[in-house]
């Protein structure tokens, strides 16, 4: 019998600790530190629940999860760190675009979803716009502002080319070469799979 207990808060403690990686690992595109508040909070919140329903079944085993989870979430989290801003200069986050694109030549026209992604690189003192567009539908609008707000900036990116599309879990990845202030460098685009531009990253 008491091999079985042993056996079920393995089984318990188990559980508990895929499924706080695989629900807090997510977060860690907001933030770094995120994915440990959200586990620790989230254990927290369960406990008490658990308590509140009077079935602290196994709560060492619950605890041991929550610890397994910690430990192997510090090196998920900094290889997902890593591998986005493994670009030296970013994030950016751009600003609306709104000024229209009539008049104006799409420079770079790649197919994404149901519809086109079109860049517009206008003048090499404004930033390219980005425009997503489903059939006749704007779906959204971005200027690749580098620091939106800024009237005298000190890094502009002026030229945005060569796009190449590369499908993701959560968001969609969009690898380019920006012209900016230290050259034609590598540049990576993130895009929320149900959304608009997340950020951006440039090499120097």
């Amino acid at each position: 019998m008491p091999t079985v207990i042993e056996r079920q808060g393995v089984l318990v403690g188990s559980l508990a600790a895929v499924l706080g990686i695989v629900i807090a690992l997510p977060f860690t595109l907001l933030h770094g530190v995120l994915p440990f508040v959200v586990l620790l909070v989230g254990f927290g919140i369960f406990m008490v629940l658990l308590r509140a329903w009077r079935r602290p079944k196994y709560p060492n085993a619950y605890w041991l999860g929550c610890l397994v989870a910690l430990v192997v979430l510090l090196p998920a989290t900094t290889l997902v760190t890593f591998n986005e801003q493994r670009f030296d200069a970013g994030p950016f986050y751009g600003a609306p675009y709104t000024d229209g694109v009539t008049g104006i030549e799409v420079d770079e026209r790649l197919e994404y979803r149901d519809g086109d992604l079109m860049v517009y690189n206008r003048s090499p003192k404004l930033p390219p716009a980005m425009i997503y567009q489903a059939g006749e539908t704007l779906r959204w609008a971005i200027a690749l502002d580098l620091e939106p707000g800024v009237k005298n900036q000190s890094y502009q990116l002026s030229k945005v080319e060569d796009l190449s599309f590369v499908s993701g879990i959560l968001r969609d990845r969009i690898d380019f070469m920006g012209t900016w202030s230290f050259g034609k460098k590598p540049g990576r685009l993130y895009l929320w799979k149900w959304g608009q531009v997340h950020r951006f990253y440039l090499q120097r």
